[in-house]
């Protein structure tokens, strides 16, 4: 499956900002939001390439994100959105899905079938009605 990692030519002016513009990428309507040591995390990681889900990583952990105020708002403003501070945290076209225990679940009650259609967001699962 087919993961894209963060590169950001121009920094964005802050961590809040960057989010924002994130999750409202229609080049790259799944967000994962994620740090590169978390076995949550790259659960997420395998399910998304599993149903073989186009899907832009964004590791908290690395490059930008390092410096402290850029970590600061970040993660206060994936916070504001997800309702939750722990990460992973999956953003479909805007959509918070969650971390990864909501992932899974989605995924097994046919939810996460039904966002990715609704976006038209192509994969190896169909939704269940």
């Amino acid at each position: 499956m087919s993961e894209n990692h963060a590169s950001t030519t121009t920094p964005p002016l802050n961590g809040r900002e960057f989010i924002d513009q994130s999750v409202a990428s229609s080049t790259d309507p799944v967000v994962l939001f994620s740090l590169s040591w978390c076995s949550f995390c790259r659960a997420a990681k395998q399910l998304l390439s599993h149903i073989d889900v186009q899907y832009r990583v964004i590791e908290l952990d690395q490059g930008e994100f390092l410096e402290p105020t850029m970590q600061r708002d970040v993660r206060t403003r994936l916070q504001e959105l997800a309702h939750s501070n722990t990460l992973p945290q999956l953003i479909i076209a805007g959509e918070v899905i969650g971390g990864y225990t909501d992932i899974a679940a989605a995924y097994k009650n046919g939810s996460l079938a039904q966002v990715l259609e609704r976006h038209q967001i192509s994969s190896k699962i169909t939704p269940s009605t």
